[in-house]
């Protein structure tokens, strides 16, 4: 006989008809008649329906799951009787009919279960116990009473979530190979993306602040991982020279590797806490890296989030967090509220002035405002991902100092040596074009790229942009130029194109515009510049 329990101990509800769904006549007579019993197999429900031969060896089940030899029907042919009390009966102390559902539980409009356990009667078995016993006393320390009824089986699954795998950045990839993707990345990433500062980031790379801070490993994560999405036959080149290709053998799992690590590394309640600007350049470069791997709509959600959290940090203002004005705002502010009485002296620490900041801050928020930029020229909708265009009230920060990392401290700055070209020229002259082109991505974004609504204004904006695109490239140093080299005679074949293919072959050479020294990543900064 199939189990006469249709509901289960999750809640839901017994799957015969509810009261309510029987016709009237029936409601108001079979209900309250005392005579009203379930039909008999033969008209009942396809659930209670009963096999018509079964062997003589197999005995119904009760609603616990075992066999009962009380369980049958009652005489006079009526329905099933389970010889024991509904919960709702048990607890109300009234009298059950014992059927499934009962009488009474059906008149009140409530579920009828049988969910309870069966106590059990008469002496105890010893055998069990003994059983028991043994069974207890095999199991290691705190393992007692495991069960979900125990007090403490919630606590211990608790204890048990959060207790996490310690992340560092040898979760990523081998020591070996991460050192190559860091150096990587700042000889070729960070002269048309200048985030991180290099030495306060490899400072704390070197004192091992990804065992400490979740934030430091998911930005460690996230250069990494734009660094493969990016550029991935340089990494695949460090990947055989170590003989990693069995642990990586493409760049995707590397790249879903890197996504992974900084979404764990962030946590689940990172929007929470107060947010920094790392915690910009996380997203943006999440966002950089769906584009590159052609997933556009992770690539729209995190440089969503990236001018979001841009606007709450206050990147898009002119005084950037860890200028002098920032500072003297925020210090008359905690002022104010110690002497109205909101804040008690010495609650709020005294903000100071840090460069790394300042800058950090600028070059991050023309970093996402030229990516915007691109994304709309590209054709993405101004109404996805926008960033107003600047006021008279509302200005756009200046433009990042044109300093080498190395001549920025959190204290101040020292100028470049004579002769040198920061690697902030060629970076500064592209987000000035960018910027020489604001009216005509503000009338596109307006208007549609392709509409003409008022041409004489229209024009006079596009040559207003091209005079200024003209006059940065006129103030742009030559070693970020490209000579005009009069045509050249020699036979297409016999020219040799850069980079050869040898280079790609052996994975211990290096790229044949990039060497080593300061010199030679101040050579390769500026190819690359000039290239963009």
């Amino acid at each position: 006989m199939a189990d006469v329990n249709p509901s289960s101990g999750d809640g839901n509800t017994s799957v015969y008809p509810h009261p309510s769904d029987i016709p009237a006549q029936d409601h108001h007579t079979d209900l309250i008649d005392p005579s009203f019993r379930i039909p008999p197999p033969n008209h009942q429900s396809p659930v209670l329906q009963q096999p018509q031969q079964n062997s003589q060896d197999e005995q119904p089940l009760s609603i616990q799951g075992h066999r009962s030899p009380d369980t049958g029907k009652k005489k006079g042919g009526q329905g099933p009787r389970l010889r024991k009390a509904c919960d709702a009966c048990s607890k109300r102390k009234v009298k059950c009919d014992e059927h499934q559902p009962c009488k009474a539980c059906m008149l009140l409009h409530i579920p009828c279960r049988f969910t309870r356990p069966t106590k059990r009667r008469g002496p105890r078995n010893r055998a069990a116990d003994a059983i028991r016993g043994e069974t207890l006393s095999s199991a290691p320390p705190g393992d007692h009473h495991s069960g979900p009824s125990s007090p403490t089986y919630a606590a211990r699954t608790l204890a048990s979530l959060a207790q996490r795998p310690v992340l560092s950045a040898e979760s990523i990839c081998p020591a070996a190979l991460l050192a190559r993707f860091v150096d990587d990345y700042f000889n070729l990433i960070h002269p048309l993306m200048p985030i991180p500062h290099e030495p306060s980031f490899r400072s704390a790379l070197a004192a091992r602040q990804d065992l400490t801070s979740p934030t430091f490993l998911a930005l460690l994560a996230s250069m990494i991982g734009c660094l493969v999405a990016s550029i991935p036959r340089r990494p695949r080149q460090h990947i055989l020279d170590l003989q990693m290709e069995a642990q990586f053998p493409n760049s995707g799992i590397l790249i879903e590797r890197c996504h992974v690590m900084a979404i764990e590394a962030r946590g689940l309640a990172y929007l929470d806490r107060p947010q920094t600007v790392e915690d910009t350049m996380i997203s943006l470069l999440q966002g950089l890296i769906g584009a590159y791997s052609w997933r556009w709509d992770a690539c729209r959600l995190y440089l969503g989030q990236c001018v979001t959290i841009s606007k709450v940090v206050g990147l898009h203002r002119r005084d950037v967090p860890g200028s002098e004005a920032f500072v003297d705002a925020a210090n008359a502010a905690a002022a104010t509220a110690v002497a109205s009485g909101n804040s008690r002296e010495g609650t709020i620490p005294p903000q100071k002035t840090d460069v790394v900041l300042q800058e950090l801050c600028k070059r991050t928020f023309w970093i996402i405002f030229s990516t915007v930029t691109s994304l709309q020229q590209l054709g993405l909708s101004a109404r996805e991902l926008s960033i107003p265009p600047p006021t008279a009230l509302e200005p756009y920060p200046d433009l990042p100092l044109e300093l080498d990392d190395t001549n920025i401290t959190a204290q101040g700055t020292h100028p470049m040596a004579e002769g040198e070209i920061s690697r902030m020229v060629g970076f500064n002259a592209t987000m000035q074009v960018y910027k020489a082109c604001i009216d005509i991505s503000t009338m596109d974004a307006a208007y549609g790229s392709n509409e003409l609504f008022d041409w004489p204004r229209q024009s006079i904006s596009l040559k207003r942009s091209l005079a200024s695109v003209e006059g940065v490239l006129g103030g742009v140093p030559l070693a970020l130029l490209f000579a005009n080299r009069p045509p050249s005679d020699e036979p297409a074949q016999g020219r040799s194109y850069p980079p050869p293919l040898q280079g790609y072959l052996n994975p211990s050479a290096q790229l044949p515009f990039q060497s080593n020294g300061s010199n030679g990543r101040r050579k390769t900064a500026l190819e690359i510049q000039k290239a963009n």
